[in-house]
């Protein structure tokens, strides 16, 4: 294959790629290599052949070349990589302008338009007004019935084609400009806000372009990103962590931008973890990283610290993302050697729903500390709504520490279910007396109770009412006084 062959067809592909697949980064590296290889030592001349018969596929370098009314292209040997990027990206898009390098002269297709005309006909003269017609009875109006009917008529590739209206219509061509107008404005706003320290008006027209974002051509997004993203430097990234710590108004907002702007927020972020408890604002923090699924690799390594403040960080970051390969970086925290560090592991494995973790929830709930188990038992009732609960319920007779047991009795009241609320009523009708031991405690029953009435169910509801009619003593009027307050609260 001769070198103009080897040109047109990788160059070609090129085009192809970054009108189709922009993002394949990979494949577009290949393709601008092979081009750039094949005018290394010779010049190419490619003509688009305006006058043929036959109109070439439009993802072919001819085709694109034919959109773009480019009659000529001269490529001088030795043509570096950066301009034939520059030329192909144009060529794949329909409206950015054609650019010559010094390596590389492009010629247009020469368009003759007829000079405009005066009110007698003669060329040269200022075009009449048109009168407005009256509106003609058909469904889509004519030219003439236009609201703005002297509005410049577009030609050539402006002019908008019957397969790609959406994409080089007129009214598209509007939205474009105005939109890169404001993005242009925005944009000269959050560098000379940052160059002069304002963190305020920083953070507002970061905001604006974040939430500008999705409106952008797709093509151009990724450029767009980079470019606000390099408006915005790590030094005033961590002024706008400060700003949103010393201000809950903004946090909203500044977590949005931060979301936005990615790993270079959750470094600071991390950072900042790192040095502490970060009491106050841990959980505008967590809000924010717990909603980047990019920063898993970094939290990971949190877990794994030998800091105990870093790996109750970690954990319930790794909840906060809910990744299932987080739960086996999670079960070894279940044998650490601190308390704290258990409780974080283990309520972070019950947030983990697409996961396995069943079966550390189950070793959790007979795990030999107390604090252990009764975190256990939270953990089993926000896991999967609840999908464990009968576990809680055959803990509930062998279980002796009185917290534990109550975190248990809270877990069941909470999910409401037919069958928790079955248990609750059996613990509250299932008096201790001298000839049955295997009773419960007055405590215990009137804190069953307290249980059915955190659900707000219809089944806890109806369950209080048995109770309040069939029980006796104290769990009657224990069951009666929740049912009136909770008639309080509704009405």
């Amino acid at each position: 294959m001769d070198s103009k062959s080897a040109f047109v067809k990788r160059f070609g592909d090129l085009v192809a790629l970054l009108r189709v697949d922009p993002g394949n980064d990979a494949a577009q590296d290949l393709a601008l290599s092979a081009a750039a290889a094949a005018v290394e030592t010779e010049a190419v001349e490619i003509e688009a052949g305006i006058q043929w018969s036959v109109i070439p596929d439009e993802l072919t370098l001819k085709g694109r070349l034919l959109a773009r009314q480019v009659e000529h292209v001269r490529i001088a040997a030795g043509a570096e990589a950066h301009e034939l990027l520059a030329l192909a990206r144009a060529l794949s898009h329909d409206l950015v302008p054609i650019p010559s390098s010094p390596n590389i002269h492009v010629e247009m297709v020469e368009i003759l338009v007829p000079p405009p005309r005066g009110p007698s006909g003669a060329p040269g003269g200022v075009p009449a007004p048109r009168p407005v017609q009256p509106r003609k009875d058909t469904e889509r109006r004519s030219w003439d019935e236009r609201r703005r009917p002297g509005r410049a008529h577009y030609r050539g590739i402006e002019r908008r084609r019957s397969a790609e209206r959406r994409v080089s219509g007129e009214r598209r061509l509007y939205l474009i400009k105005g939109q890169q107008a404001d993005i242009a404005r925005l944009h000269d706003s959050l560098v000379r806000s940052a160059r002069a320290l304002a963190w305020e008006a920083v953070l507002a027209a970061a905001l604006t372009l974040v939430r500008l974002a999705p409106q952008v051509p797709a093509i151009d997004r990724r450029s767009f990103g980079i470019r606000v993203r390099r408006a915005i430097p790590r030094g005033a990234v961590e002024s706008l962590v400060d700003l949103a710590e010393q201000d809950t108004a903004i946090r909203e907002r500044a977590a949005e931008v931060l979301r936005w702007i990615g790993p270079e927020a959750a470094e600071v972020l991390l950072d900042r973890l790192s040095a502490g408890e970060a009491i106050g604002v841990r959980g505008f923090y967590y809000d924010v990283l717990g909603a980047m699924p990019g920063v898993y690799p970094l939290v990971v390594s949190l877990v794994a610290s030998p800091h105990l403040h870093e790996i109750r960080h970690g954990a319930a970051l790794l909840g906060r993302l809910g990744h299932p390969d987080g739960i086996q970086e999670l079960v070894p925290l279940m044998t650490h050697g601190d308390e704290t560090v258990r409780v974080a592991g283990v309520r972070a494995i019950g947030e983990i729903h697409e996961g396995s973790a069943a079966e550390p929830l189950r070793q959790a709930l007979h795990h030999p500390d107390p604090r252990t188990r009764a975190a256990a038992a939270e953990a089993i009732t926000v896991w999967r709504e609840g999908a464990l609960a009968l576990l809680l319920v055959a803990a509930l007779d062998s279980e002796r520490d009185s917290g534990a047991w109550q975190a248990l009795v809270t877990g069941l009241g909470r999910l409401g279910t037919m069958e928790s609320c079955a248990a609750l009523a059996g613990v509250a009708l299932t008096r201790r007396g001298l000839l049955r031991r295997q009773g419960y405690s007055v405590s215990q029953r009137l804190a069953a109770v307290e249980g059915l009435g955190l659900a707000g169910s219809p089944t806890a509801r109806a369950t209080l009412e048995r109770l309040a009619r069939d029980a006796e003593g104290v769990v009657a009027y224990a069951a009666d006084h929740v049912l009136r307050a909770g008639r309080q609260r509704a009405g």
